[in-house]
């Protein structure tokens, strides 16, 4: 009888101990199947290559029961997760969608080229999202090196982080376009219909700053 009520309240503290942390591990054989190893060692710079510093909930596809808490690494395209006892980095491989419980911030992983043609997988935000398309954007921190000074008179330029304007991307179906935000660059895009672009612009007053005009811009995109 002894043991069976020791045996409970054993049971009982490991489980308050799990729900006071708030965050769960999972188990290594899972880990070593969806996740690589340990997340990139940090830069010493100023500035942060992360869209929040701060560890936040998360939900990841594929373990819908447990709460985790993650951060994105803008600078080198990393979903960072902290599993307690290390931090780790999510495989772009793989088919991830990790959402932020706070906002509902949703990322997921995509093959997509980027504005200069080259061809990445990695995680992009889900901007706006229906049945017949998706409004993506890539998230860009850029690292510069430290910058020795050119005269004595002048001081070394640190090492920092700067946050650079987003890329912005159009799915449809299976393919994924560049959007651009240029309105030059946008009507080259579609050519065939750019006078249907400027009639829908200047009627809505869209601004391609704008990240609300770039919603209802895109919507009317997938349609042509």
């Amino acid at each position: 009888m002894k043991k069976t009520i020791l045996t409970s309240v054993f049971t009982i503290v490991i489980a308050l101990t799990s729900f006071a942390q708030g965050v769960y591990t999972i188990d290594t054989s899972s880990e070593r199947l969806y996740m690589s190893s340990d997340a990139s060692k940090a830069i010493d710079a100023y500035g942060t290559p992360y869209v929040d510093e701060n560890f936040l909930p998360v939900r990841i596809s594929g373990y819908d029961n447990q709460l985790f808490t993650g951060r994105y690494n803008a600078n080198n395209g990393e979903m960072e997760i902290n599993l307690g006892t290390k931090v780790i980095a999510l495989d772009v491989s793989k088919g991830y969608e990790v959402m932020f419980t706070q906002n509902n911030k949703i990322y997921r992983t995509y093959n997509f080229s980027t504005p200069s043609g080259i061809a990445k997988r990695g995680f992009l935000n889900v901007v706006s999202s229906s049945d017949s398309y998706e409004l993506l954007k890539q998230e860009i921190v850029k690292y510069y090196e430290k910058q020795p000074a050119a005269t004595s008179y002048q001081q070394d330029k640190p090492a920092k982080f700067v946050e650079e304007d987003p890329n912005y991307y159009l799915k449809k179906g299976n393919v994924i376009k560049v959007f651009p935000t240029k309105k030059k660059d946008l009507l080259k895009a579609y050519p065939k219909d750019a006078k249907k672009i400027k009639g829908f612009m200047k009627e809505n007053k869209i601004s391609l700053k704008d990240e609300a005009d770039l919603i209802k811009l895109s919507g009317f995109l997938a349609t042509l």
